[in-house]
């Protein structure tokens, strides 16, 4: 697996979010978004460098999304469900990904 696709999420939301920025200005969208944009680049580096719990600070970003969804801000497309169980199922497959690697590395070193 290339390590560049760890990255995806976290291009994809600075993408979109750049997007906005540029279109509505900073007082578009919430603070949040750069902590969500910092967890996804540090889970992503730390999975590059083959630290499977690194995953889990992208996990975090999903579960915060999933309950974003929970709250009923008057929107007429509830995106956030979707998106927080996609964040989250990425995350835990590259986490276990990763580990498994890991392992398979270990043992064959121990051979």
């Amino acid at each position: 697996m290339m390590k560049i696709v760890y990255y995806t999420p976290s291009i994809l939301f600075v993408a979109f979010y750049g997007w906005l920025t540029v279109y509505m200005g900073f007082g578009g969208f919430s603070p949040i978004v750069f902590v969500w944009i910092a967890l996804l680049f540090s889970s992503a580096v730390l999975l590059s460098k083959d630290i499977f719990w690194g995953g889990t600070f992208g996990m975090l970003t999903g579960i915060h999304w999933i309950y974003m969804s929970t709250i009923d801000t008057g929107q007429i497309i509830n995106i956030e469900l979707p998106l927080g169980l996609i964040i989250l199922v990425f995350h835990i497959l590259c986490s276990g990904y990763v580990f498994y690697k890991s392992k398979a590395k270990k043992s064959l070193q121990q051979a």
